[in-house]
């Protein structure tokens, strides 16, 4: 199967996919291709896997290897994807039936915390780039993902002295959104905004990729903030830590569910209420405070 994972993830590559996401693709896969082999004697093929496959498959996970819920989802997801790439390939005659997904215990998303934002801040501040600063400032303080902030256009940026709003045209699932921008991030994007005119001044987009025509890829976009968390010594950084920072903030400064939720993007409540979940440090606080 080697040659065929190959193939697949050199399409998920064109897709713009990170260099994280490909290896772990790879090693969820290969992890199947083992178990597969030895549980059923043959070399994978994707037109043989059956649904009864995938269920035992993700049962020996569960209850033989004792995996951790999130782990077993992520393996079959990779899985699922790779199946519905060979059936559009023509590997495999159809998508066999997938077991449900198992429950996981869902804490509150990884936010950076104050020390950790005046570091990346102050990096982004030194470096003195305006597009990394105002690409930096849309993810941190407006709450947009990587993709989202990327596909901007000029037309999509209102920024004046005492107000500012950026239009999401195609958020997730292509929902459209007013994002209001408050007043360091309206700073950003009017110093970038000055810069950027007499760069690209025939593009239509924000942010400009190599051809004005272009628009900045999501991967190199997101290749700029490693590079200024790598210099703040936040070695993990999500793709999402930014955005999932910003919500944590605006809950602790103390706007409700709904107001961030439109801030977001989300259309159900509850994808907001996961970040009023406590941090595991703050249980451990309670927990020593409550200690006899």
């Amino acid at each position: 199967m080697t040659e065929t994972f190959d193939r697949y993830l050199s399409y998920l590559k064109e897709t713009d996919a990170s260099t994280h996401t490909l290896s772990g693709y790879r090693k969820d896969l290969q992890a199947f291709a083992r178990w597969y082999g030895e549980t059923c004697g043959e070399e994978l093929e994707p037109e043989k896997i059956t649904s009864i496959d995938l269920r035992e498959y993700q049962s020996w996970m569960r209850n033989v290897r004792n995996l951790k819920p999130n782990t077993v989802n992520r393996r079959m997801k990779a899985l699922k994807s790779w199946l519905s790439w060979c059936v559009k390939e023509g590997l495999a005659p159809r998508l066999p039936d997938f077991p449900r997904g198992v429950p996981e215990a869902r804490g509150a998303p990884e936010a950076l915390d104050r020390a950790e934002v005046n570091r990346l801040l102050r990096e982004v501040e030194k470096e003195g780039n305006a597009r990394d600063a105002a690409l930096v400032r849309l993810m941190l303080s407006c709450g947009l993902r990587v993709s989202e902030a990327v596909s901007l256009r000029l037309e999509d940026v209102d920024i004046g002295e005492r107000r500012g709003v950026i239009t999401v045209r195609s958020g997730k699932g292509g929902k459209y959104r007013e994002v209001p921008v408050p007043p360091a991030a309206r700073k950003a994007l009017r110093e970038w905004l000055a810069v950027r005119g007499k760069k690209h001044p025939r593009s239509p987009w924000l942010f400009p990729g190599v051809a004005d025509e272009k628009h900045l890829t999501p991967g190199a976009a997101w290749r700029v903030v490693k590079k200024y968390a790598w210099k703040a010594r936040i070695p993990d950084l999500h793709p999402h830590t930014l955005r999932h920072t910003c919500a944590t903030n605006m809950l602790r400064a103390g706007a409700n569910l709904v107001e961030v939720a439109s801030v977001l993007g989300h259309a159900r409540l509850d994808t907001t209420a996961v970040y009023t979940k406590p941090s595991m440090a703050e249980l451990a606080r309670a927990a020593e405070r409550g200690e006899v």
